[in-house]
């Protein structure tokens, strides 16, 4: 009995397996040559915060990569200070360099086939690698992701990408996130592989009972 029933699991485990997406495949594939020591970028960063009373900050940062380094060019128009610098070095340790190699990692555990109402093609899934997003708390696990396939040319690649918080978030018992949302957008660069070129971020909560938001619009250059 024991030995049929370890049978019965087996067959239940293979026929629950998912069946190969060969379009998944090629546009995971396609990501994971475009590797970050083979891009160069110059990007443009606007971070608008607003507090509770409506008050307004904002800041302008460009950065460069160079394929091996993520290197602030300015801050506001000057150059960065040696203290600026460090905090820079010590807030990106650790964390992934942006670009479109990054869709490889969103993509390869758990993305689904959703039907789309403009008959595009559609990828989700549902919570992002670990170290994603990290706001002081990572909240990747608690966001979904989609890819939308921009399918018209010989390779396929996702041309939008969008995260989002789909429900309020508390955490540290100080603090709750209401709303978070990021949409990278991508096109063929230089090389004729794919880039990042227009990223938005944006989300809004409270912490120990202030509420308030930021938005941040980034371009990216292409250098190669």
């Amino acid at each position: 009995m024991r030995l049929i029933l370890a049978s019965l699991s087996m067959l239940l485990l293979v026929a629950a397996a998912p069946a190969p997406d060969p379009l998944l495949e090629k546009v995971i594939a396609g990501a994971r040559a475009v590797t970050p020591a083979t891009t160069a970028f110059e990007r443009t960063a606007r971070t608008v915060s607003k507090d509770e009373k409506g008050a307004t900050e904002t800041r302008v940062r460009v950065d460069r990569w160079d394929g091996n380094q993520l290197v602030p060019v300015s801050i506001d128009g000057k150059p960065p200070t040696a203290e600026q610098l460090a905090e820079m070095q010590k807030a990106t340790a650790g964390r992934p360099v942006p670009g479109y190699h990054r869709v490889a990692d969103f993509l390869k555990n758990g993305a689904v086939r959703v039907p789309d109402p403009q008959g595009r093609t559609v990828y989700r899934v549902t919570g992002l690698p670990k170290g994603t997003v990290n706001i002081g708390k990572d909240i990747s696990s608690n966001l979904v992701g989609e890819a939308v396939v921009d399918t018209s040319g010989p390779q396929p690649y996702v041309s939008r990408l969008r995260v989002y918080l789909p429900k309020p978030l508390s955490f540290f018992m100080v603090a709750k996130l209401d709303a978070y949302e990021q949409i990278n957008e991508y096109r063929l660069g230089p090389s004729g592989k794919p880039a990042l070129f227009k990223a938005l971020q944006a989300m809004s909560g409270a912490q120990f009972g202030k509420a308030g938001s930021t938005r941040t619009e980034a371009t990216y250059n292409a250098l190669r």
